[in-house]
């Protein structure tokens, strides 16, 4: 059972890396389009047209394709003094309800996602200038949220079989490893 948690885990952020490698080229991609936008303005006195109604639904994707990546290597903002101070079990079992917590976040978080999504879709929104749908963008920025719930659970079933073992499951750095007991 560990080894297949251990996989299921490495796979997991193998995936989001991917996902957060898509957010990146999608950042690029917003890049070039503000700097020809820019230089357009500057060269010619005449800008592109809609750069900021497709910049705000690809900075909203972009956003939501690191989430999955920020939770698979956990990277996120962490209390852990309490933690530490308590000993190494207590820190371990802490870390489990934190990143049950965490779950059950994302679960809500998706959940209003999806309802926010239908809405756009039933009230036909588009953008300003260009008059795009906002509701397939907002869809694609849902699935990233909702990719969320697996990879955190992922991460709550790593940190539940830690405990299990007695010792917090990393240090918090990113990295799927146990943390020494000089570190407490």
């Amino acid at each position: 059972m560990n080894g297949f948690i251990a996989r299921l885990d490495a796979r997991s952020s193998g995936a989001a890396r991917f996902l957060a490698l898509a957010g990146l080229v999608g950042l690029v991609v917003l890049t070039v389009i503000t700097i020809a936008d820019v230089l357009m303005r500057w060269l010619f006195n005449s800008p592109i047209d809609g750069v900021a109604d497709i910049a705000r639904l690809i900075v909203a994707i972009n956003i939501a394709a690191f989430f999955p990546l920020a939770l698979a290597e956990r990277h996120h903002i962490a209390i852990g003094f309490l933690g530490k101070a308590l000993g190494p079990r207590i820190h371990a079992w802490l870390e489990v309800l934190a990143s049950l917590v965490t779950s059950v976040f994302f679960l809500a978080l998706g959940w209003q996602f999806i309802l926010y999504t239908d809405e756009l879709q039933a009230s036909g929104e588009t953008t300003w200038l260009l008059g795009i749908p906002v509701a397939p963008w907002w869809a694609v920025v849902t699935l990233f949220l909702l990719i969320c719930i697996p990879v955190q659970l992922i991460v709550f079933l790593a940190r539940w079989r830690a405990a299990m073992a007695g010792a917090p499951e990393d240090s918090g750095d990113g990295s799927a490893h146990s943390v020494p007991e000089s570190e407490y």
